[in-house]
């Protein structure tokens, strides 16, 4: 269960991708929504080979949307309530505040009526969700709860204590612990979760978390390896999406880039958003080329790039999600064979990771100018960006491999796991 999946084409979308695929299509089915799968992702992104049940317009398959990413239509058909409601949303914040109860509600209600007439029809014995803003948690602890139907957590990012329009920090907040409790197994993604977590609830919670790496596999990377030799125009690379917790460190970068004049560099942004959202951001100028890619072009681009860019930002909203965030391009990024260069506070999981396996330049304050002077060692110091990307590809091939974590993955569905 999962609010956006493949062919969402998001780091966690992405990760999902990796390790679900792995498994026999005939195992599982994919419950998301119909209306969240838009033109860009109908276009650019890849769909796993199992069975897709739409919980906002049931009967639906993902034939149909393949059908229409053919004639470079997005979903049509008609729109619930709660799928207008939520593109409502996303023009406006003040919408979110006011009509966040009846969207996460109705999404609730469908995701719940959809799983239950599932397991009625189909042998359906395990639930999985995957974490979200709320209506995929509910839902399936209240799939559990009336079904009786053991359950199991993915956590890309921790729920209490994110970043949610009104009412799902409340929700949050409420549910998180009854989730923790009543679920079977909870896997996270990196050490940091799993010691957040134990600091949360202490050490009972121990025995339930598992942890998988994000992955990727390296086939695609390795065939376009070259070796490191920058030289002007400078590239300095961002893949992803865009929202608040990057924002402020990519401002940053925007500052250090403009004020660098003896150096020829520019910003390259892949993200699948607009011109106007990227300007309300000030995230667009002369230096900035913005554009949009599949995932499997990314690993061209990212191999191109003289420098890619890994933010993460100071003074947000919610300080928990970027103390544990293991954004999902940094498993891309340590196979590139390019130097990876992160921005983001030195309490952050993902500045910590990186210094002790030694494979990124960090500036892990927040300053323009140590920005720039780390722009420019990896820039002219060849030798030391290639000792980086070294250090970053055995950190790859040590923790971030699709085989890897993808058998891993499996092992936790074996017959013994769920009995």
């Amino acid at each position: 269960m999962a609010s956006y999946a493949p062919p969402a084409i998001s780091g966690a979308a992405q990760n999902m991708y990796n390790l679900i695929e792995a498994l026999p299509p005939e195992s599982y089915y994919m419950m998301t929504s119909f209306y969240n799968i838009d033109s860009t992702m109908l276009r650019l992104g890849r769909w796993l080979s199992g069975t897709y049940l739409f919980y906002d317009r049931v009967g639906a398959t993902k034939e149909q949307l393949q059908a229409q990413a053919n004639q470079s239509q997005a979903p049509t058909g008609r729109r619930g309530f709660a799928t207008r409601l939520k593109t409502a949303i996303r023009r406006s914040k003040a919408m979110g505040t006011l009509t966040g109860i009846p969207v996460i509600a109705l999404q609730v209600i469908d995701m719940v009526r959809c799983g239950r007439q599932a397991i009625r029809e189909r042998d359906v014995r395990l639930l999985v969700g995957f974490s979200d803003y709320g209506p995929t948690m509910i839902s399936v602890y209240y799939i559990h709860r009336v079904t009786r139907l053991p359950f199991r957590l993915f956590m890309f990012d921790i729920y209490k204590g994110n970043d949610f329009f009104f009412p799902g920090n409340l929700i949050a907040n409420w549910l998180e612990p009854r989730l923790m409790r009543a679920a079977q197994m909870i896997i996270v993604n990196n050490e940091g979760t799993r010691q957040f977590y134990i600091k949360r609830y202490g050490s009972w919670i121990s025995d339930k978390l598992r942890l998988i790496h994000n992955s990727s596999d390296p086939a695609a990377y390795l065939a376009l390896q070259t070796t490191y030799q920058p030289r002007p125009p400078y590239t300095i690379l961002f893949t992803g999406s865009i929202y608040w917790p990057q924002i402020r460190s990519l401002q940053n970068l925007v500052r250090a880039v403009e004020n660098i004049t003896d150096l020829e560099i520019r910003i390259k942004l892949y993200a699948p958003h607009s011109a106007d959202y990227l300007a309300a951001y000030n995230l667009t100028g002369p230096k900035i080329d913005v554009s949009v890619a599949s995932p499997t072009e990314m690993a061209k681009l990212q191999s191109q790039a003289d420098i890619l860019f890994l933010p993460l930002s100071w003074e947000t909203k919610s300080p928990g999600i970027i103390g544990t965030a293991t954004p999902g391009k940094l498993t891309d990024y340590l196979v590139a064979g390019r130097p990876i260069l992160i921005h983001s506070p030195e309490w952050s999981h993902l500045s910590q990771y990186a210094k002790a396996n030694g494979f990124a330049e960090v500036v892990d304050q927040e300053s323009i100018a140590a920005l720039q002077t780390a722009i420019r060692r990896l820039l002219t110091d060849v030798g030391y960006a290639q000792e980086l990307i070294a250090k970053a590809q055995r950190t790859f091939f040590a923790n971030h491999t699709t085989e890897k974590n993808a058998a891993a993955f499996r092992s936790l569905f074996a017959q013994s796991a769920i009995d």
